[in-house]
């Protein structure tokens, strides 16, 4: 009888301590954070599922800032996966005036702009980019040309060859950049 009491109890506390919550965290909250600091973090959700390049090779996020004869040059990107899972992304500015912590639309690849492209597999499965008809928007949340830094947050859709979007929400980084 002790035996089927102390079973019973047992069964009682291993059933009230499981927790499925775990695993239910919701998907920005799997994000590094939005810092300022230099931290080499790029990150944000693809349709809602959570993108972060991978640590090594052409995955690390980098970025560069560069100034020639007074037009400016900015490159931020990331990639994860490989093969057909491939996925990059390139945000820059092209010949732009100088940087400034501020909102920036994110149009078309062309001199003058500020623009994202998003490739997957390489850009043989799907080479896609921003337009003025539904722009994105990139926000500088630091620029520190003392330090190298860069910071902000980014979000913008796009349309795959048959026409469905994806949607890129949350986006974030906080980069050292190169000149």
């Amino acid at each position: 009888m002790k035996t089927l009491k102390l079973i019973t109890l047992c069964m009682l506390l291993l059933s009230t301590s499981c927790n499925d919550d775990d695993d239910n965290v919701a998907p920005v909250d799997r994000l590094p954070p939005a810092t300022q600091t230099g931290e080499g973090t790029f990150a944000c959700l693809i349709n809602g599922e959570v993108f972060r390049p991978d640590r090594f090779g052409q995955g690390v996020p980098r970025a560069f800032y560069q100034n020639v004869n007074f037009a400016f040059t900015l490159g931020i990107s990331a990639s994860s996966g490989g093969g057909e899972e491939t996925k990059f992304f390139n945000l820059g500015g092209l010949d732009v005036n100088a940087l400034e912590e501020t909102t920036y639309d994110l149009v078309e690849f062309e001199s003058g702009n500020f623009f994202v492209q998003y490739t997957l597999g390489g850009g043989f499965v799907l080479r896609t980019e921003t337009n003025s008809i539904n722009p994105g928007r990139l926000t500088i949340t630091n620029f520190d040309p003392d330090n190298f830094i860069i910071s902000g947050t980014f979000e913008f859709t796009v349309l795959d060859d048959e026409g469905n979007e994806i949607r890129i929400t949350e986006g974030r980084f906080d980069l050292r950049y190169t000149t």
